[in-house]
């Protein structure tokens, strides 16, 4: 059984599943995905369910002490975001990551969900973030978190743009 971070008062958490790729499709078409992460080819839900079953995310949940988490409301059970821990090529350790639907962004969803998921953090004592220089808020939302800026920006394999490397440590460090 996969484990999963404890409910908010918001929020709840559940891993990805085929089903999901409507979700999967409307946000990796959004403009934030596409301007901060990357096109990822996803332009149908044919594509969606590839991108689920055949690239990074039925991997990263089965990587052991990974895993994304799809954030769905309490209140009405919307999905909103895709977040959590993920085994990322060229990082010497787990990434932590983030994306909401743009229609949440500013009601404090991404910090509810962060808190959540690095207090859960698989069992990790140290994460890395990665983020483009642009994404302003993904900076904020980082330094918030705890997560501190590395001194020089990266480069990640298979990716041309530069990023900001964070890292993080468990307060139990």
């Amino acid at each position: 059984m996969t484990k999963i971070p404890a409910p908010t008062e918001r929020l709840l958490f559940r891993p990805a599943t085929i089903a999901d790729a409507p979700f999967l499709l409307g946000l990796l078409n959004t403009r934030g995905w596409l301007d901060n992460i990357g096109d990822r080819g996803v332009y149908t839900l044919a594509d969606a369910q590839n991108y689920y079953y055949n690239d990074r995310l039925r991997r990263a949940c089965e990587t052991p002490g990974c895993g994304p988490m799809l954030c769905v409301l309490k209140n009405d059970g919307t999905t909103i975001d895709n977040s959590g821990v993920y085994d990322r090529p060229g990082l010497d350790l787990p990434d932590f990551g983030f994306a909401f639907l743009p229609e949440y962004h500013g009601r404090g969803y991404a910090y509810e969900a962060s808190v959540a998921n690095l207090t859960f953090a698989h069992g990790h004592k140290e994460l890395l973030a990665i983020t483009l220089p642009t994404n302003e808020p993904s900076i904020r939302l980082l330094e918030k978190l705890g997560f501190k800026r590395e001194e020089e920006l990266i480069r990640i394999p298979g990716d041309e743009a530069e990023l900001i490397l964070f890292r993080w440590k468990s307060a139990s460090e």
